[in-house]
């Protein structure tokens, strides 16, 4: 049961374009850069990171997410985020515009939410309950 489910999820975040590995501390590990943009003025990064535990004990699904930006140098543009709690999950959206001296130089625009919403739903339709986990030990076998 707990290995049909480690696969629908896996699948589920393969068709969004995320690739997941089995871990040693946790059952499915997400970390992916998603934007390394560099410019004649700066750069930028946006990085996530996701730790997914399976915990048979309960039946519940344990995700744990952090996302890291970085940012150097001088842009002009505009960008946004939206962010809504759902229950104990956070859906966050983010979408920008950057423009150097020289022109547009890249445009992003990501669902962060639709990750932990993919997983919450693969749980939900196999029996399991879902939870978000504030602390990475907390998505870590004991």
């Amino acid at each position: 049961m707990k290995k049909d489910l480690l696969l629908e999820i896996e699948s589920q975040l393969t068709t969004m374009g995320i690739s997941t590995v089995n871990g040693d501390k946790t059952d499915l590990l997400i970390d992916v850069e998603l934007l390394d943009a560099s410019f004649s003025t700066g750069k930028k990064k946006l990085k996530y990171e996701a730790m997914i535990l399976l915990d048979e004990g309960d039946k519940t699904v344990k995700m744990y997410e952090k996302t890291t930006e970085l940012s150097a140098g001088v842009s002009f543009g505009m960008s946004g985020e939206s962010s809504f709690q759902s229950g104990s999950t956070l859906m966050r959206k983010v979408k920008s515009v950057q423009y150097d001296p020289t022109g547009k130089v890249f445009e992003y625009s990501f669902d962060l939410g639709a990750i932990s919403k993919a997983v919450k739903a693969a749980a939900l339709a196999n029996g399991w309950s879902f939870k978000t986990v504030i602390m990475k030990k907390n998505a870590m076998f004991r």
